[in-house]
């Protein structure tokens, strides 16, 4: 199952904080660090690795630090998780990545939680950063967006039509109504 790793965790605290700075979000590896508890050399190759992914920019010189590549609303959760994480997925043969150690023709669970994973990551790919703006636990009533994604019914459509089980009755058939 994934669970979000403390690189994860903390890059999501980063942005975070950027997003709620003053002026134009400018914050340095030492600001974030001591406001936010988290150790400065973790958060260091933390916000490198958000760098390099395209989610932030770096500012060198004095006054320096890291700010937002772009808008809170055009910063994805996956833009920010998947730098850090090895598997993004509900089980291991859903992430093209890492293999399975079942055979796939004898495995029964592969297609439902395919069509579980691509729920998954759909609602993930719907999440942006400036959701993440709201810090506290009332995020679901601050942020109407992910509210109404987290109260949607995790019922994935039918790709195919179910066959029916009898056939239709017809008119002319006595007995069968």
């Amino acid at each position: 199952m994934f669970k979000v790793s403390r690189k994860s965790e903390y890059a999501l605290i980063a942005l975070q904080h950027m997003i709620r700075a003053p002026g134009d979000g400018l914050v340095s590896v030492s600001e974030v660090a001591s406001a936010q508890r988290i150790p400065r050399d973790i958060l260091a190759k933390v916000l490198q690795g958000l760098k390099r992914a395209g989610v932030l920019i770096a500012v060198k010189g004095v006054g320096g630090g890291y700010r937002l590549a772009r808008p809170p609303e055009q910063i994805h959760f996956l833009d920010v998780v998947r730098p850090f994480e090895e598997q993004i997925a509900v089980v291991c043969c859903q992430d093209g990545q890492i293999g399975c150690d079942r055979d796939e023709n004898d495995c029964t669970l592969r297609g439902p939680m395919q069509v579980l994973n691509a729920y998954v990551m759909r609602q993930f790919e719907g999440l942006t950063m400036d959701l993440f703006a709201n810090a506290d636990s009332r995020m679901l009533t601050c942020a109407p967006r992910l509210a109404a994604m987290a109260s949607q019914p995790i019922v994935p459509p039918r790709r195919d039509p179910v066959p029916a089980l009898l056939p239709e009755p017809e008119d002319n058939q006595p007995g069968l109504a």
